[in-house]
């Protein structure tokens, strides 16, 4: 409730006061404050406020005069009350006309009436509304702390927020995720997202509407404030009015209190998600274990954190591969501040997992470990191997689509385990997950996809190149190609590579290679007389392919082990 100028008008005080202009808008002006102020206003005036002046400032100059009036109108004051009779002796007719035209108040005051006596009379009335109003506040304080603490429905809570302010309302957290309200979603996004690219928000000069931020638009107005706890953002509190709408003193106090409230709740609403995702961290972590805890208290676990074990997962290993070049890209320098951007980065890339489960319809598991992320992911009990891959790719698009536009540049490399191990398989299919992401490393490259079924030849390889005889035999084999590449540069390993890779076809593989058919013929003659191999005999074209392939893992494996 605030103190009407209509009201103000009726004190005794008053009663030799003459209303010049502005009659028709009396009962709908309100009056916050009253001061005193001549010449010059500047921004000593603020909106709803009762000015009064004896115009010393300015009286010998009538266009001075009314230049100040005009200032005092657009500063949004209440009304001006001129003490005339002794520096003003009459309003000028001009200043009249133009307070008439723009419905602004002036109030014609005989000298006699005490500034000051004014003064005291204005704002004692203003206190009393203010002790009222202060009682009635801390009453709704009480009450929204009340709800808070005997745990009711946060969007219970800001229904009885909308109802106080007559108005909707809408609570973002710090994700951008809504949290309660009835506002129109996309109207708050819309405008918001249009106040942020524009840089256009509208802050109030006036002390009590400071933290108060407004965005017009067309049809509505978007008023928003900072929900903040211990310094630390939590969220945007928003709350949407018709255009003509003038945010007062009252509104102002009760969207504090909410704000509060509402920092409470997300405070405790992260809290509550950080201590579950660090339990779930720790439960996905604890599947990968070769030890398999009793059936029953691991189904209790996952119940407890809102899994269901019982269905059939597939893990996923994922591995960012360049994190530490796009921090430095995004501007960061020391080790703490990297520490931190990894750490906001990999839960980052968590909520878009959880995102993509759900738009695919699948349950998902995932954890952080070390550098790595884990996952687990549901898919069907009847599924073929192609009906699987084409859920876990489905899957992966959508990560890779939103990490792409949220983190543009970043690499991320991915091993996934076998499909059709059964159910209750976690730590079986973990470790084909890893070892495909450790072998399709090492023999396609970064920033890939590795499915464990597909790196048999990869891991049968790996394995032979460890055997010291099959070394040896690969080296003696290899020892003239590379020799001979090393001093000539000709690069011939690579060229029976693509050799090879096109069936023996000549003319394909040239083409790959970028060379005239007959240079690539001189080549292959040249491997064959410097490995004494054939490349029309099946078991040489076999020996010379396997050396390669064994030679390769080597030096993936260990760059100086096979260096001759």
């Amino acid at each position: 409730m605030n103190l009407l100028l209509e009201e103000v008008l009726k004190f005794p005080i008053f009663e030799t006061a003459k209303v010049i202009s502005g009659k028709g808008v009396i009962s709908q002006k309100s009056v916050e404050w009253v001061s005193v102020i001549e010449s010059p206003v500047e921004n000593f005036v603020r909106e709803n406020e009762l000015v009064l002046t004896t115009g010393i400032g300015c009286y010998t100059n009538m266009q001075s005069f009314f230049d100040f009036c005009k200032d005092v109108y657009e500063s949004g004051a209440s009304a001006l009350a001129i003490a005339t009779g002794h520096y003003i002796n009459r309003i000028p007719e001009e200043i009249t006309q133009f307070a008439e035209k723009n419905h602004f108040v002036l109030l014609d005051l005989p000298w006699e009436i005490r500034f000051a006596d004014i003064i005291h009379e204005v704002t004692s009335a203003i206190n009393h509304i203010q002790h009222d109003e202060l009682i009635r506040l801390k009453e709704f304080q009480q009450q929204l702390i009340e709800m808070f603490l005997t745990k009711q429905p946060f969007a219970e809570i800001i229904r009885v927020v909308e109802k106080e302010l007559g108005l909707p309302v809408l609570v973002v957290n710090n994700k951008g995720h809504v949290a309660a309200g009835s506002a129109n979603i996309h109207q708050v996004r819309r405008l918001w997202k249009s106040m942020k690219e524009n840089n256009d928000a509208e802050e109030s000069h006036h002390p009590i509407f400071s933290k108060l931020n407004r965005t017009i638009g067309k049809e509505v107005q978007l008023f928003h404030m900072n929900i903040q706890s211990s310094e630390q953002d939590q969220g945007v509190f928003f709350i949407v009015a018709p255009p003509t709408y003038k945010m007062r003193l009252r509104e102002v106090n009760i969207i504090e209190q909410a704000v509060m409230v509402s920092a409470l709740w997300l405070t405790s609403e992260t809290a509550i998600a950080e201590n579950k995702a660090l339990l779930q961290n720790e439960f996905v972590i604890g599947l990968t274990g070769e030890e398999e805890p009793e059936v029953e208290t691991l189904r209790e676990k996952a119940r407890n954190l809102g899994f269901d074990i019982d269905l059939k997962y597939e893990c996923i290993i994922g591995y960012p591969e360049n994190l530490e070049t796009l921090f430095y890209e995004d501007g960061g320098t020391n080790h703490e501040t990297k520490h931190s951007w990894f750490e906001s980065m990999m839960t980052y890339i968590e909520s878009e997992l959880a995102d993509a489960g759900q738009s695919i319809h699948r349950n998902v598991m995932y954890a952080q470990e070390e550098d790595k992320l884990v996952i687990f992911l549901e898919t069907t009990d009847f599924a073929s191997q192609s009906s699987s891959n084409g859920t876990i790719n489905q899957f992966l698009d959508h990560v890779e689509r939103r990490l792409n536009k949220l983190l543009p540049g970043l690499i991320v490399s991915w091993g996934i385990g076998k499909h059709e191990d059964g159910k209750m398989t976690f730590f079986r299919s973990y470790q084909k997950a890893l070892s495909a992401l450790e072998v399709g490393r090492k023999q396609k490259g970064i920033g890939k996809r590795y499915h464990f079924d597909n790196t048999r030849i990869s891991r049968l390889i790996l394995n032979l190149s460890k055997n010291e005889e099959v070394r040896e035999i690969a080296m003696s084999t290899l020892s003239p190609l590379i020799e001979y590449d090393q001093k000539r540069e000709m690069d011939l390993i690579n060229t029976f590579i693509a050799y090879n890779e096109n069936s023996g076809n000549v003319s394909q593989a040239a083409r790959v290679l970028n060379l005239h058919r007959q240079s690539l013929l001189y080549r292959l003659r040249k491997i064959e007389s410097l490995t004494n191999l054939s490349l029309t005999n099946p078991d040489d074209l076999f020996l010379l392919d396997f050396s390669i392939k064994i030679w390769m893992s080597g030096m993936n494996q260990n760059k100086d082990r096979f260096v001759l």
